[in-house]
């Protein structure tokens, strides 16, 4: 049974049975990808409501300022931050500027490489920088945008969906949801470049992974 979650307000933390809202049905993997994915972890409802949480946060946050960058990291970030900066637009006074950046530690495997691949962005000087990443595990690539990040602009927050709890050293400024230590695969997170448009988030099988 998947836990019943209220509060999106602040971090939330995600035990291994997952999570749903109240009226949300106990969710099942849908048909066609049964063979490789083996539950639905973070329904549909509760990205939303915690998506709006992080929006909150994040408007109080640059309550000083009327204007920010939104930069994010491609190819995860693309569906929640899409999600983020429409409420961002619509709820506060920020205005949202938009850059992307690529860059991956993983290419078409379930582990790290190490090695941070990326591609170059816009300038950003003098910017007030929000940087948007769909999860961290290592936490590899983010660091090494930190760093370069933060010499860049007035302010500088990181905005992260899902942590693993693995890169205690990084610090984040606002994160979604602190998942367990598994694979995961959906709303703009893939596994080989599948997955990425469902709409949930969900366990991707330990038997498909390299």
């Amino acid at each position: 049974m998947h836990k019943v979650v209220r509060d999106f307000s602040k971090t939330v933390v995600v035990p291994p049975e997952g999570i749903r809202l109240a009226y949300e049905p106990e969710p099942k993997v849908r048909s066609k990808y049964r063979q490789e994915i083996e539950e639905v972890l973070i329904t549909k409802g509760c990205l939303q409501a915690r998506v709006e949480g992080l929006a909150k946060e994040i408007k109080e946050a640059f309550a000083d300022i009327n204007e920010i960058t939104c930069l994010v990291v491609l190819k995860g970030g693309m569906f929640f931050a899409a999600d983020l900066i429409r409420i961002l637009d619509e709820n506060s006074k920020l205005r949202t500027r938009l850059d992307f950046i690529r860059c991956s530690s993983y290419g078409d495997r379930a582990s790290s490489s190490g090695e941070v691949t990326m591609y170059e962005f816009g300038d950003m000087e003098g910017d007030n920088i929000l940087l948007i990443e769909d999860i961290i595990d290592s936490g590899k690539t983010l660091e090494e945008l930190q760093s370069y990040l933060k010499s860049k602009g007035k302010q500088f927050k990181t905005c992260v969906l899902l942590d693993k709890g693995v890169a205690k050293h990084i610090k984040v400024d606002f994160i979604g949801f602190r998942i367990p230590r598994i694979f995961v695969g959906g709303y703009g997170l893939d596994y080989a470049g599948m997955f990425r448009g469902l709409p949930e988030i969900v366990v991707i099988k330990k038997e498909l992974l390299k």
